[in-house]
């Protein structure tokens, strides 16, 4: 466990990765003892004010937008505020993150983290716009100038960009080594010009989706629709998004907004915070289709599902022994509940920070389900521990597969 974890956060951790806690007694425990991280305690650590001033804490935050916005009109910002203090919202927006990031002067590495805790992303050191932000980060710039940066050089490299050719297959198949190149370039460019240049040479290999994330999720997504899988289809037929979604995304569990005469919508049964987060943007055949056509970005729900449903494939992230090796008994496979646990647990971790996503997070609802589900005597009983934690938590009948 991380050592800069909270006593909360290590509490949540410890309960969700508990053996001896029933399924009953899990779902009793998220719902009675969660604390969910909400954005007023967030702002409170950064702002160096405690969580029990909230007065405090919103004149201070206040200030601070105002301070890197002088245009901002004090009543309205104040407003906003009051908002995101008094209602326990857990995320705000990336912009007012980047503008606390300014006016607090927080290093790239801090304000990283904040924005994880603050928006749920971290910078994307391939999109454009946040390279121009770090670049102004990491030179002392306020807001405002980064601000007028950006609408300077985002131009620039838009026009750039639609007149160089798209990369390669090949070379979208290789994402980390061009991120890892990438990160040291940006760190080192010391005046704009320089940085214009950089946005205009590197335009084909920059944008907002995340090209590793994608390159793991096809392979994902094309392992689970071969033939080799337990299904055993036949050679002629591919699994489509909607089976996918179905049976290795558990998508008939998750409640869906839909008009009825006959009583409430699915979405009016999701009442909680624990459940809204669990359910929120959960990953359809919609959504897998349009990830896969690159419409939309691959997020992290779908990426850690589809991880889970291969054991990592055959990719960097999966098991050592190879995801159709289990029977050989090898004695470098985990072979109790907490080395397995220990074992995914890492390789998550390694896959999500390798493409750009925070790691596991056990003040998340989505999240500690994830890590309670994942205490399993083998990786491949995980997918039977989450089909059964969300039947329970969506009060909804478990589905099983066939045999």
């Amino acid at each position: 466990m991380d050592k800069d974890l909270t006593s909360m956060t290590q509490l949540m951790y410890d309960y969700a990765t508990a053996s001896h806690l029933t399924l009953k007694e899990a779902k009793v425990k998220l719902h009675a003892d969660a604390y969910l991280r909400t954005a007023a305690e967030t702002l409170a650590r950064y702002c160096g004010v405690s969580i029990s001033n909230p007065d405090v804490l919103r004149k201070k935050v206040t200030g601070l937008l105002c301070e890197s916005d002088p245009s901002a009109k004090k009543d309205s910002v104040d407003r906003k505020v009051r908002n995101w203090i008094n209602d326990g919202i857990q995320y705000i927006s990336k912009d007012s993150a980047l503008q606390l990031a300014f006016a607090l002067h927080l290093p790239i590495n801090d304000a990283d983290e904040m924005l994880q805790r603050l928006c749920g992303e971290r910078f994307h050191w391939r999109d454009p716009e946040d390279i121009i932000w770090l670049f102004a980060l990491d030179h002392g710039m306020s807001y405002s100038d980064a601000r007028a940066l950006s609408d300077r050089l985002l131009p620039v490299y838009e026009q750039r960009a639609e007149e160089a050719a798209p990369p390669s297959k090949e070379d979208a198949k290789v994402p980390e080594k061009m991120t890892s190149n990438i990160m040291p370039r940006v760190m080192q460019i010391q005046e704009e010009k320089e940085l214009e240049a950089f946005l205009k040479e590197n335009a084909p290999n920059l944008g907002k989706l995340h090209n590793t994330a994608f390159g793991l999720f096809q392979d994902y997504m094309n392992l689970l629709k071969s033939s080799h899988m337990e299904d055993m289809l036949p050679d002629e037929r591919k699994m489509p998004a909607s089976e996918i979604a179905v049976t290795y995304l558990f998508n008939n569990l998750i409640p869906r907004a839909k008009k009825s005469k006959k009583g409430p919508s699915m979405c009016q049964l999701v009442k909680d915070v624990i459940q809204k987060d669990i359910q929120q943007n959960w990953p359809d055949e919609f959504a897998l289709s349009r990830m896969e056509n690159r419409e939309i970005d691959v997020s992290r729900k779908a990426l850690i599902l589809l991880f889970l449903a291969t054991d990592g494939g055959d990719s960097a992230y999966g098991n050592d022994g190879g995801y159709f090796q289990y029977e050989d008994e090898s004695d470098a496979y985990p072979s109790t509940p907490e080395a397995v646990f220990a074992d995914v647990n890492r390789r998550l971790n390694d896959m999500l920070i390798g493409s750009g996503f925070p790691p596991l997070d056990s003040r998340v609802p989505f999240d500690w389900m994830m890590l309670y589900c994942m205490v399993a005597d083998d990786s491949i009983f995980i997918d039977e521990n989450i089909s059964r934690f969300l039947s329970s938590v969506f009060s909804a009948p478990p589905v099983q597969k066939d045999e």
